[in-house]
């Protein structure tokens, strides 16, 4: 394990692994220990059993894509803005795909980044809470880099180098990810109202489907309905023959 810090006045200081079980795994136990601050990031070349959304493995090859953990110190966040981070961080992590790899880049709900129909970042939020305290937060970023070739279920995967055919240092861009996303953080704590309206109206502004018609499954029948928005709240917001409005889990998209 190398512990790459941060110059004076630059964050975050990238704990860098060779293999690991799971990054987030790894920065939990580091708050269970003790041994945790805000703007620390933990970096690995090969992650053994990545976790995604509903107990999903995150299909992993050594040194082809990032697997990152931010830790983070959610103040002046409170329990009712879940959302909002995960909203930030989404933000953060599709501009800066988009500034490296120019391109159609969009948000899923909640927070997978797609370059046009197919997925390219996971992301899973884990939060220690105690009571009504939301004391950290720990922000798992899975991006497909290098990886050219995926299985058969994951065939709608992109990758950086699919899109722009050119190779990139996985640690580089993860580094520079952390920085950009502690630093959104650093300036949302200034000015929370208005960074969290700017970071919702962001995501809005790039969310995949906004304005067409999906199939999805609701409650096992299959509806169609027109994606509106994303609230504060995380509802996304669905028109059928009524507004609909729905947490993460009620509904399964149909691609």
């Amino acid at each position: 394990m190398t512990q790459k810090k941060a110059a004076a006045g630059q964050i975050p200081a990238i704990v860098e692994l060779l293999q690991v079980d799971s990054t987030n795994n790894y920065a939990l136990s580091r708050i269970r220990e003790g041994l945790a601050y805000h703007g620390m990031g933990i970096f690995a070349h090969e992650q053994l059993a990545g976790k995604g959304q509903r107990g999903k493995k995150w299909l992993s090859l050594p040194d082809q894509n990032i697997y990152l953990s931010l830790i983070i110190g959610p103040n002046p966040l409170i329990l009712t803005d879940l959302f909002v981070l995960s909203a930030l961080v989404a933000v953060e992590t599709r501009k800066f795909l988009a500034e490296k790899v120019p391109g159609n880049w969009f948000i899923k709900w909640p927070n997978d980044i797609y370059f046009q129909d197919r997925k390219a970042v996971g992301m899973l939020i884990e939060n220690i809470i105690n009571g009504q305290n939301w004391k950290w937060a720990v922000a798992g970023i899975g991006v497909n880099v290098n990886q050219d070739r995926f299985p058969e279920d994951l065939k709608r995967a992109v990758s950086l180098k699919m899109i722009s055919g050119e190779n990139y240092d996985c640690l580089v861009l993860a580094t520079e990810l952390a920085g950009r996303i502690f630093n959104a953080l650093a300036a949302l704590k200034s000015d929370v109202e208005r960074s969290v309206r700017e970071n919702l109206e962001e995501y809005n502004a790039h969310l995949f489907m906004k304005d067409e018609e999906i199939n999805f499954e609701e409650n096992e029948a299959v509806r169609t309905g027109r994606v509106l928005e994303v609230t504060r709240e995380g509802q996304l917001v669905v028109q059928t023959e009524k507004r609909n409005y729905f947490d993460f889990g009620e509904i399964k998209w149909i691609v």
